[in-house]
């Protein structure tokens, strides 16, 4: 039986193949060159169908959409100009308008969500920078919803928030959190007296020159023009999804275009923006994503390069593209995609009764995922559900199908426990052994 979770963790290549290593870099033509044969390599094995975007030093290298099928009345088909939905790129938005809003003196990220809310539960401990980097303890989700989520107003989504349990004590943890940013968003609403995305097209779009970028839901300009469409696949066969889901929440719903996210990553290279945004490695970068699209902006503040990839389908390595992109850009050596053909091999019970029990993933709402050991190799149970069987590749990483990514690998937590690293649509999840 095939997965029920759509798993899939790094991409595995067969060649390595360098970049080249001139002390300036390989030129503007060359890093176009390794770019488009990467990418099309990825649309060869039906993993990518989107646009891909390049720059540096404020020169274009690569512009261009890939398309699985080249006809432009089918539903996948994209070009250079589409416009995606966005999702979570939208709290770098956000980070980007606090900022703003606190050098002019209109906020101060050490303010608790008390002072916004008052009747907020244990908003006196939430400050608006845990809020920022997800360290409030709120859930990733909103739970308990007895309607679509998609009709709630800010005002009803902070009624549901307020009903929410804290996973952890606020500033203890981190734990990526939606809900954390609807609260951003509505306290951004409450300063400025306006919609989140109508603030947004304000202070962002019309004075960056984005006039392909927009929002779905409380802007008012229309600024739609080519929306792309989302994509997943099930089994062999790629199919179209609603770009607008009824389990998603309306306050940030926007769009844009390659070439408009690449002028607001320009503008976050200047100061005092730069400084304040980027981490200790002098990037800012932001994912995002939903089912059937996958989206990735990246800045490299001292090296002076921009990256974007937007995807109308979810089949996309996700971590492994962005990290191979890097690798690319910093002319690293990296791999070309092939096809797989894993191998699997025969590892001694004692080793497999080590990963046997329940993993919860937080990333997850709280997913429960029992493994199994039965007749020398493990298996997947899902509330009760066998949903997978898994073969050895290695003595702690599992898969299902030779010729796919999906995989858990099992790691050591150094104290004699394990954890599961499990890939969900093209990245990284970690379940924790109860």
């Amino acid at each position: 039986m095939h997965l029920v979770l759509s798993l899939a963790i790094l991409l595995s290549c067969q060649e390595q193949k360098p970049a080249p290593e001139a002390i300036k870099g390989p030129s503007t033509a060359v890093l176009a060159g390794q770019i488009d044969e990467y990418f099309s390599a990825l649309r060869g094995l039906e993993k990518f169908n989107g646009v891909v975007f390049a720059s540096k030093a404020e020169d274009v290298i690569i512009h261009k959409a890939y398309n699985l099928n080249p006809d432009e009345q089918s539903s996948t088909y994209v070009s250079p100009q589409s416009q995606f939905d966005i999702h979570s790129v939208s709290k770098l938005l956000a980070r980007y308008l606090i900022e703003k809003l606190e050098l002019a003196g209109k906020v101060k990220k050490s303010q608790t969500v008390s002072e916004f809310i008052a009747d907020f539960p244990g908003g006196e401990k939430i400050t608006l920078d845990l809020l920022l980097h997800h360290r409030s303890g709120l859930p990733r989700r909103l739970e308990g919803l007895e309607e679509a989520a998609i009709n709630l107003s800010s005002e009803q989504i902070m009624d549901y928030a307020k009903k929410q349990e804290l996973r952890f004590e606020p500033g203890t943890a981190t734990q990526y959190s939606n809900i954390g940013y609807e609260l951003v968003y509505y306290i951004i609403e409450q300063i400025v007296e306006r919609p989140f995305a109508q603030y947004v097209a304000e202070e962002v779009f019309h004075p960056l020159g984005m006039n392909d970028s927009g929002a779905h839901f409380y802007a008012r300009e229309n600024q739609l023009k080519s929306l792309a469409k989302n994509h997943e696949r099930e089994d062999s066969t790629i199919v179209q999804v609603d770009n607008i889901l009824p389990d998603e929440l309306k306050t940030a719903r926007i769009f844009s275009t390659a070439a408009d996210l690449n002028k607001f990553l320009n503008h976050l290279n200047e100061p005092p923006y730069a400084a304040l945004l980027s981490d200790e490695t002098k990037v800012i970068e932001k994912s995002g994503g939903s089912d059937g699209i996958r989206v990735q902006v990246y800045t490299h503040l001292e090296r002076g390069y921009n990256f974007i990839f937007l995807a109308n389908y979810e089949a996309v390595p996700f971590q492994q593209t962005v990290a191979d992109f890097v690798k690319i850009m910093e002319h690293e050596t990296y791999a070309i995609p092939q096809a797989l053909n894993r191998k699997a091999i025969q590892v001694p019970g004692a080793i497999l009764a080590q990963y046997v029990g329940n993993y919860t993933f937080a990333d997850l709402g709280n997913l429960e995922l029992t493994i199994e050991m039965e007749e020398e190799h493990l298996v997947v149970f899902q509330e009760g559900e066998r949903i997978a069987s898994l073969k050895a590749e290695t003595e702690n990483v599992f898969f299902e199908d030779p010729k796919a990514p999906e995989s858990f690998e099992f790691v050591d937590d150094g104290e004699g426990r394990f954890k599961v690293l499990m890939g969900f649509k093209g990245v990284k999840l970690e379940g924790i052994k109860r």
